[in-house]
């Protein structure tokens, strides 16, 4: 597994190596973010989140706390993406609207007939609740234009409240090695069952790391009908790219107390540009 971990880490170097003169040589973007109200209904937009074909995300909708203003819950009913052209390429619509705190949104940038790779381009994530819409734009891009497009800084909220973007990986990004920009979200979602005893625990930590863990970790139990103890869920991980560099993740699942071989080993790596 150590062995592993440093070709991860290998290709990471190499990729730095490739585009550091791009890096050197930029100055930092302008995003554009914005927040109005129209009657009731808010409209609030992100900035551009750049991400390389066939990747999957991860949005929130999040609250400072203390609660000033808007206390009472939201509810989301729905959420879309759309091309360059307005065109609505995926939506999802919840016959019952989620409560804001329990929602956790994820798109897979693909064609849903046949799931190839959406292409390169402009897109709009939209989300909708009762207090009004909230947007980020999303732009598919080579791993040299993400190099080139700048750092990720915008923001924007109604009230405390906004929507955070995350790049997402899952078990299934196993041995991946991504690119991301300061200030870029990443989120990682593991599936497992807290009730057995196992837990997911990343075993890479670095003293001077470019990504920095945001909150602590969180099991989420997947809804069941029949609302069974002990079905399952998945375990929440979410970080923050605050410095350019490489860095390797080792997630392992396991029972903490037992001197043994995890049960599973999930191990991705990411360039901070």
């Amino acid at each position: 597994m150590i062995l592993r971990t440093k070709r991860l880490l290998g290709i990471l170097l190499l990729g730095s190596m490739l585009f550091g003169a791009l890096v050197s040589a930029q100055t930092e973007a302008t995003s554009s973010a914005s927040a109005s109200a129209s009657g009731e209904q808010f409209q609030v937009s992100v900035g551009t989140f750049y991400v390389e074909r066939g990747a999957s995300m991860a949005f929130e909708i999040t609250h400072d706390t203390p609660c000033t203003c808007l206390c009472d819950p939201i509810y989301v009913s729905g959420l879309s993406l759309h091309d360059g052209t307005g065109t609505l390429i995926q939506q999802q619509l919840y016959e019952i609207p989620v409560d804001a705190v329990e929602w956790l949104g994820r798109l897979s940038l693909v064609e849903l007939e046949g799931e190839a790779p959406l292409p390169d381009g402009s897109y709009t994530v939209q989300v909708q609740t009762d207090i009004g819409s909230f947007s980020a734009d999303l732009e598919i891009a080579s791993p040299s234009q993400i190099a080139q497009s700048g750092r990720f800084s915008a923001s924007a909220s109604v009230c405390g409240i906004g929507l955070q973007v995350y790049r997402l990986l899952t078990e299934e990004d196993h041995e991946a090695a991504i690119m991301l920009r300061q200030g870029d979200g990443l989120m990682v979602t593991l599936a497992g069952n807290a009730t057995t005893g196992f837990q997911w625990d990343n075993t890479l930590l670095y003293e001077f790391a470019v990504l920095r863990e945001t909150d602590e970790m969180e099991y989420r139990p997947k809804p069941h009908p029949q609302e069974m103890v002990g079905f399952g869920g998945e375990f929440l991980f979410r970080y923050e790219a605050v410095a350019p560099g490489p860095q390797a993740f080792r997630f392992i699942y396991h029972r903490p107390w037992e001197s043994v071989q995890p049960e599973q080993i999930v191990e991705f790596a990411v360039i901070v540009r």
